[in-house]
């Protein structure tokens, strides 16, 4: 049985996710971007057809998401890390966030982050949150129906 990384590895391995983290919810796009392997992808829970937020995606898809993160929370969003758990490349992180959204409305939803981090790229991120909250954002946020 392998005794795992180095304890520094393990401690660079978490401030790269963290850092990640804190990269896409100030919508430090550019940052974020960099810090991401060519092949990385990112999940977010739900149903895509349901919560426009949800599914799988690639670099480029990333890219696109960041920046729609960008404009609905023009002054990002405040990351409250509730916990950190890492072993390997794996990197779990328990977050709410404190945002407000382009529209004026408070945004305030809880997070469970899984980030792969190889060769000190994010390889992949996986987004588990309250999609009821999301969901119910989403709506509040769309214009009414003509």
């Amino acid at each position: 049985m392998s005794s795992g990384p180095e304890p520094g590895a393990l401690e660079a391995t978490k401030w790269i996710a963290l850092s990640f983290i804190e990269h896409c919810f100030k919508g430090d796009v550019e940052q974020a971007m960099a810090m991401l392997s060519p092949d990385a992808t990112w999940w977010v829970l739900g149903d895509p057809g349901t919560l426009k937020v949800s599914g799988h995606r690639d670099r480029a898809r990333i890219a696109r998401f960041l920046e729609n993160v960008r404009r609905s929370f023009p002054d990002g969003l405040e990351a409250n890390i509730e916990g950190l758990t890492a072993e390997g490349e794996r990197v779990a992180v328990e977050a709410n966030s404190t945002a407000r959204m382009s529209d004026g409305k408070p945004y305030n939803n809880r997070y469970h982050f899984l980030v792969k981090v190889r060769d000190g790229r994010v390889i992949e991120m996986r987004e588990y949150l309250d999609t009821q909250y999301a969901y119910e954002m989403q709506l509040a946020s769309e214009p009414p129906p003509r």
